[in-house]
C-alpha cells in the first residue's frame, strides 16, 4: 500500500518535469548566435569583436609584400589573431607599376569566393618569383586547387566583375582615408584611432606595439 502511495504522488511529478519548459536563453547567448550568422568577408580573420584591428594593404607582386606575408603574418596571426585579441582584415593595393597583379588579384579574390582564399593568397605570395616574370598565375593557383575548384575560379576571373570591387574599396580607403604612399602599409586601429605605419615592419616591434595597445 505504501508503494502505490508513492507510485502516485512520484509519477505525476516525473510528468510534470518532463513538460518543463526550458530556460530561455541568455542574451549573451543569442548575441553569440547572431554574431556568428553574421556573413564574414573572405579577406577578414580573427574575432570581429577584438578589441585591436590590423589592416595590411599589400600588393601580391611587391616582393616586400612577400617577405611580410611569410615572415611577419604567421606570427601575428598565431600571437593574436588566433587568441582572439586582433582582428586581421586583407587590403588589396595592386601598384601600377606591377603589370601583373591586378589579375593576381583576382585570383585570389576568385578563390574567396569559394572559400579558398588563405591557400590561394599564401600560394600568389610563395611563388611571386615565378608568376612575375610570365604573368602566369594559373599556373602557381592551379598546383593547390584541386581541378573541380580551379575551374570554379578560372570562371570567376574571366567574367565576374564584382571581384574588383573590394579592391575598388580598398584603394580608395588607401588613397582618401590612410593617404597610402607604398607597400605593405599596416593600418592599427584601436578605440577609433587609425595609426598608419608604412613599410613593412619587423616583428618585434609590431608585436611590442600591439601589446602596449591592448593595455590602453
Amino acid at each position: 500500500m505504501e508503494i502505490m502511495r508513492y507510485l502516485l504522488l512520484f509519477v505525476p511529478a516525473l510528468l510534470l518535469t518532463a513538460q518543463t519548459p526550458a530556460a530561455p536563453k541568455k542574451a549573451s547567448d543569442h548575441k553569440a548566435l547572431a554574431a556568428a550568422s553574421i556573413p564574414r568577408n573572405f579577406k577578414e580573420s580573427g574575432s570581429p569583436t577584438a578589441p585591436v584591428t590590423v589592416e595590411v594593404y599589400t600588393d601580391y607582386e611587391c616582393p616586400a609584400c612577400r617577405a611580410f606575408y611569410m615572415e611577419t603574418l604567421p606570427s601575428l596571426n598565431s600571437d593574436f589573431v588566433a587568441t582572439g585579441k586582433v582582428r586581421l582584415v586583407h587590403r588589396d593595393y595592386p601598384l601600377p607599376q606591377h603589370q601583373f597583379s591586378k589579375q593576381a588579384t583576382r585570383y585570389a579574390n576568385a578563390a574567396g569566393t569559394i572559400g579558398k582564399y588563405d591557400v590561394v593568397a599564401n600560394q600568389i605570395f610563395v611563388t611571386q618569383p615565378e608568376w612575375s616574370q610570365n604573368g602566369n598565375v594559373d599556373a602557381a593557383v592551379a598546383k593547390v586547387l584541386s581541378p573541380a575548384d580551379m575551374e570554379k575560379v578560372r570562371a570567376l576571373v574571366k567574367s565576374d566583375s564584382h571581384l574588383d570591387d573590394s579592391v575598388a574599396v580598398d584603394q580608395a580607403m588607401a588613397n582618401n582615408t590612410d593617404h597610402l604612399n607604398q607597400t605593405p602599409t599596416i593600418v592599427i586601429v584601436a578605440k577609433g584611432k587609425r595609426d598608419v605605419i608604412s613599410g613593412g615592419v619587423n616583428y618585434t616591434i609590431l608585436k611590442a606595439y600591439l601589446n602596449q595597445k591592448l593595455t590602453q
